[in-house]
């Protein structure tokens, strides 16, 4: 029964993650010390994070350097210690105000960070491309819309829903 039981659990656990791997939200559930026990797709694109480090369950830290490294965010050079250090303190007491990130391709990615009852982490990346960007100049409105589901994940949908 117990054996049947587990089979089972990571039956549940290996759908959900296969399930998470197919919304265009970017998700990473992080332990009480902030090592990533797991990273959906759709962070792993946003943030060109390979599988070998992904699956290699990183400390949160390291995905933030990662993203600097490669050049993910839209920010000054100077003040990305600053932003790297801000989303780790929030990331620490479980802040959950929600931030826009804006990546240097265009996109912008709405971040919040929940706080789990076993001290992890859920931290949530939403694309809300869209919605920030219809008060930018009307001549890149046809840009902006490219982005809508720039990886075929069906975004148009949500959005329009949000819109």
């Amino acid at each position: 029964g117990t054996f049947a039981a587990e089979r089972r659990s990571h039956a549940t656990a290996a759908r959900l993650s296969a399930a998470l791997d197919q919304v265009d939200i970017g998700i990473v559930l992080l332990d009480a010390e902030t090592r990533a026990e797991f990273i959906n797709r759709a962070f792993r694109d946003y943030f060109a994070v390979p599988d070998e480090i992904a699956d290699g369950k990183p400390p949160f830290i390291a995905l933030m350097y990662h993203s600097r490294d490669t050049g993910a965010f839209e920010l000054p050079e100077d003040e990305l210690g600053i932003f790297i250090a801000q989303r780790m303190e929030m990331v620490r007491i479980g802040d959950a105000t929600p931030i826009n990130i804006a990546l240097r391709n265009g996109e912008v990615l709405r971040f919040v960070c929940a706080a789990l009852p076993d001290g992890g982490r859920m931290l949530s990346y939403t694309p809300v491309t869209d919605l920030v960007r219809h008060t930018d100049a009307a001549s890149r409105a046809d840009y902006y819309r490219s982005l809508r589901d720039p990886a075929g994940r069906k975004l148009i949908r949500y959005l329009r829903v949000a819109e």
